[in-house]
């Protein structure tokens, strides 16, 4: 019985990650924690409030559907840094989608909706979990984690400019809300412009020369006194003003099946993109960190966050960017930032919703936007171009996609481009003739090596990648080059499998016609090292008998002691003699 329980308890801890970190938690962690806590829940508060009007919603529906996501995702998520609530990317794809099905419907009936949606985006996401379908986050490179990261930096910051310069921002995304403010700069509050550059300026000496103080905590403390003391909302700043934060009532949302119909592209939209952007941000932080991040409970801990919010009638959340960015600045550490602070955002509600009344709203537009410009990572695109410039150019179109088509669409075009990438690069992949070397064992590539030769009469050739229908033309096509343009007549041609570790059936169709132009020319086909996938082809399709089993060979050297046997002349001029006219190396 109690084997049978620690079992249990084990199966908990592996499927609820905050229960491990919790037992494991240390006091040194906790002053950044409660810090990093405050600072979120203070940015959280008016963001909640905005992105519930965004949605069509009661206001207080933000702050709970925060304190719902976070608790959440701190029990079941594996990021300990990522923070998960209300986003605006969620917000507007949640309010286009209900809209069509709210028109004119009273408000509780556009709430239900709503929190439909959320209920909806939670099962997709538990099913993602359960069918292991994390895999899709090994799609993601590092190019296109690099591509994304500066591509969200932007978006970020795009949503905070019109906030800075005292505007009002009509634009949802990147490239249009930068051409509002230009378009209207002249039309910008100096005061809060001025206010707003100073708050900048502050947090980046902060960083600076304080780095352990909490920038952003002090600098909405400061403003929100300053924004009592002088009135500043009198002289035209903006200030989050007076919040009424009634508690949500508790239970489903109301599932209707045309509803569910209608609102389906529209989850499995939401459930992809919360998915992709919330493992690209959670990535980035392990990395960083050093720690895994599990790509199967990333889709639990975006599960359990939605349905969290739908049992508390809210709606869709995901990973914040700007928050997540926030608590990684300040040393946040575990995920008990989440839990300290969804209960600052409730305590707030509660009881403390006048203390805000005065807070200036761009104070946490410059709060953000200086968390998103240390989140910029054009350093590492630079170090790509110098390795690998194919690799720095998709990064680059994955943040360009990302700002002008949307986070998903944009992740899409660079996975896609990858995977272009990847099957040229196999269809024409690096190949090598092979020779020996005077005093060194093995065979080379006679291009590398000057001093590699080759045996009259044989060529052993190299293909480094699997043999499928992309590159099965290519390599018969480099083969026979080889054979023609050989400067001693050849006998055999092996085939050097030890990288080959596939082969598909329209390859080994390639590698049968090979044969028998071979076998008309007087060639034998040979092929050495093959591995067991490429071996069980070879059988399946009969190619082991039409070759020949006497020309498979272990090793490469089995199959030049082989050739030498059968060709005795040919034993004096190991190592020596001329090699045949190398293929291009790709």
């Amino acid at each position: 019985m109690k084997l049978s329980a620690a079992k249990a308890w084990q199966a908990v801890r592996r499927g609820v990650p905050g229960l491990r970190l919790a037992e494991g938690y240390s006091r040194r962690w906790f002053r950044a924690d409660l810090l990093s806590a405050l600072t979120i829940g203070a940015m959280l508060i008016p963001q909640g409030l905005a992105y519930a009007q965004i949605v069509g919603v009661r206001p207080a529906a933000g702050l709970y559907a925060g304190i719902a996501g976070m608790l959440a995702y701190a029990l079941f998520g594996p990021s300990r840094h990522l923070i998960v609530g209300p986003e605006a990317g969620a917000a507007i794809l949640a309010a286009a989608a209900v809209a069509p099905l709210a028109a004119g419907a009273d408000p509780a009936h556009h709430a239900s909706l709503v929190a439909l949606l959320a209920l909806m985006v939670g099962v997709l996401s538990l099913l993602g979990g359960l069918l292991k379908a994390g895999a899709l986050a090994d799609f993601l490179s590092r190019p296109i984690l690099i591509g994304y990261i500066n591509g969200a930096a932007l978006i970020i910051i795009g949503s905070q400019l019109a906030r800075l310069f005292g505007l009002e921002r009509k634009a949802d995304d990147f490239a249009g809300q930068v051409y509002e403010v230009g378009a209207n700069v002249q039309r910008a509050h100096l005061p809060t412009l001025l206010l707003g550059v100073g708050i900048i300026g502050v947090l980046v000496l902060l960083r600076r020369f304080l780095p352990k103080a909490p920038g952003p905590l002090i600098l909405v403390v400061l403003t929100t006194a300053a924004g009592q003391l002088f009135q500043l909302a009198h002289d035209g700043v903006k200030v989050v003003g007076e919040l009424s934060a009634t508690p949500p009532g508790f239970g489903l949302p109301s599932v209707q099946f045309g509803a569910v119909r209608a609102l389906l592209p529209a989850a499995f939209s939401l459930a992809l993109v919360n998915y992709a952007s919330s493992v690209l941000a959670g990535r980035i932080y392990a990395d960083k960190f050093r720690y895994r991040l599990d790509t199967n409970q990333e889709f639990i801990g975006q599960a359990v966050a939605n349905l969290a919010t739908a049992f508390t009638q809210g709606f869709p959340v995901t990973g914040s960017d700007s928050r997540t960015a926030v608590n990684a600045s300040m040393g946040g550490r575990t995920q008990w930032v989440g839990v300290m602070a969804s209960g600052v955002v409730l305590v707030f509600a509660l009881f403390l919703t006048p203390l805000l009344r005065n807070l200036p709203m761009v104070t946490l537009g410059a709060i953000v936007v200086v968390a998103a410009v240390y989140l910029m990572d054009v350093r590492s695109i630079v170090d790509l171009w110098r390795v690998r410039p194919v690799e720095a150019v998709l990064a680059v179109v994955t943040m360009v996609g990302v700002l002008v088509l949307g986070i998903l669409q944009g992740i899409l075009v660079a996975v896609a481009l990858a995977l272009g990438d990847l099957i040229r690069r196999a269809a024409r992949p690096h190949d090598a003739v092979l020779g020996t070397r005077e005093g060194v064992p093995g065979f080379h590539d006679i291009e590398r090596h000057a001093d590699a030769e080759t045996v009259p009469g044989l060529v052993v050739y190299r293909f480094d990648a699997p043999i499928f229908f992309a590159n099965a033309r290519h390599l018969r096509e480099e083969a026979r080059a080889l054979v023609a343009g050989a400067r001693a007549p050849v006998r055999w041609f092996v085939l050097d499998a030890s990288a080959v570790f596939d082969l598909d059936v329209t390859a080994a169709e390639g590698l049968e016609k090979l044969r028998r132009e071979f076998e008309e020319e007087g060639v034998v086909l040979g092929i050495a090292e093959a591995r067991a996938p490429m071996r069980r082809m070879l059988w399946r399709t009969g190619l082991v008998e039409r070759i020949g089993r006497e020309n498979l060979h272990p090793t490469v050297g089995a199959a030049v002691r082989s050739f030498l046997e059968v060709h005795a002349e040919a034993a004096g001029h190991l190592p020596g003699g001329v090699p045949p006219t190398p293929p291009a190396v790709h």
